[in-house]
């Protein structure tokens, strides 16, 4: 069986869906990112806390 060939309208309605996806995932990844690096600062400080009482 062929498919059709999509016209303009439905091509750029799909060009403006995959940039709102595009946006999305960029906005959930800066956004993990974020929490990744709040994380790991606060693991370190855990940890150094850690060691300096193991050291008195």
């Amino acid at each position: 069986m062929k498919q059709k060939e999509l016209d303009e309208k439905e091509l750029l309605e799909i060009l403006e869906l995959a940039k709102e996806a595009e946006q999305k995932a960029r906005k959930m990844c800066q956004s993990i990112t974020a929490h990744a690096e709040k994380w790991r600062l606060r693991t370190e400080a855990k940890r150094a806390e850690a060691a300096q009482k193991q050291e008195v």
